[in-house]
């Protein structure tokens, strides 16, 4: 892994080799990169760097469109360039994108006619599409491309949550996005997809019970924020989180960031707390482990608060009485949300060539 002090070189060589790639993008360039992201990571066997692999795509995306700033002369968006070397970046450089790196070598053998912004997107398409169920999640027809890659993005990095609540929320997606709770809700049911690493975010584990269930784009992410025991963890430090009060035997952590919690409960004004304090296991109440929480319950946010417009779409994405197989809701969802965070700020994209010639 390359590490904080060789990050510098390289970006400043990722830099000088920038471009604004413009070239024909039609349905079979589109679906090719697909199958070769699906290629890759059938040569991955490992599942846990394997959720590494599809989480990271989504994650270098998501950090590409979430430093749009609408009210900013330089509103930045999705335009191929990415501060490595910011604290929120860490790991995307050196594991996901870098010269030696499955992801690059693909982009540089095969597509570098295209921007890596329209690539970066295309290849967190393919993520979706092959880990929806069924494959049922395919956003070919609302796929724009033409945006160039910037030169430089200086601040980029600040522009980005790092998790702390949905104060966060507010001012990047709400705010300066100019996105609803409903796209916000649905971009972060992303997080279904993906493990936190301690060395790059200060956070440490998976959101789903399982790297198995972490390899399935579908609304579990909403099914285990609301039926699942949550307690604060990592207390009175810059990485605050919580942790699933589940058997202390279980092999990996389960982790919600603040970000995601906030959906549900007031973590922005009440924390340190536990979601559900009527929880028992083996004569132990489930907030208990850790830290005694279980006089902590987490708060519900008044009826008239506005953030109660997240809570209703959780509650939508659901998809029913819980649990169900319902996935419409949160996938039409998330292809509305998703295109408008990856098509902020650009006037002139195209749709995708029925042929290039």
């Amino acid at each position: 892994m390359a590490r904080k002090t060789s990050i510098a070189i390289l970006v400043v060589s990722c830099l000088a080799t920038a471009s604004s790639a413009s070239g024909c993008f039609d349905k079979s360039t589109y679906y090719a990169i697909d199958s070769d992201i699906e290629a890759i990571a059938s040569g991955i066997t490992n599942e846990d760097d394997l959720v590494h692999f599809y989480g990271g795509i989504l994650r270098l995306v998501a950090h590409d469109f979430m430093d749009y700033d609408r009210h900013n002369d330089i509103p930045m968006g999705t335009d191929g360039c990415i501060e490595w070397d910011h604290e929120v970046n860490l790991g995307l450089w050196g594991s996901i994108w870098c010269d030696d790196c499955d992801l690059t070598k693909l982009y540089n053998d095969k597509y570098s006619h295209i921007s890596k912004a329209d690539f970066w997107i295309a290849a967190s398409n393919a993520v979706v599409r092959n880990l929806s169920v069924d494959k049922s999640l395919d956003m070919v027809d609302t796929f724009l491309w033409g945006r160039k890659d910037a030169d430089s993005c200086a601040g980029q990095g600040d522009r980005v949550p790092t998790g702390s609540g949905c104060r966060e929320i507010e001012d990047v997606f709400l705010d300066a996005m100019g996105l609803q709770w409903r796209d916000a809700v649905a971009l972060l049911g992303a997080h279904t997809i993906g493990k936190a690493h301690v060395d790059f975010s200060g956070h440490d584990g998976y959101w789903m019970p399982s790297t198995a269930e972490a390899l399935v784009f579908d609304k579990q992410y909403y099914e285990e924020l609301v039926m699942r025991p949550w307690r604060a963890h990592n207390i009175d430090t810059k990485y605050e989180d919580f942790i699933a009060s589940t058997d202390i035997t279980h092999k990996e952590p389960q982790i919600m960031l603040k970000t995601d919690v906030c959906l549900w409960f007031d973590t922005d004004n009440y924390y340190p707390c536990c979601t559900r304090t009527n929880r028992w296991l083996d004569g132990q109440n489930m907030c208990d482990w850790e830290q005694k929480l279980s006089d902590s319950e987490c708060t519900r946010y008044d009826a008239d608060n506005s953030r109660m417009a997240a809570v209703e779409t959780v509650v939508e994405f659901l998809g029913g009485p819980k649990p169900s197989e319902n996935n419409d809701p949160f996938y039409k969802a998330f292809a509305t949300a998703w295109f408008k965070a990856t098509t902020n700020g650009h006037d002139n994209l195209k749709t995708l060539s029925s042929k290039c010639w």
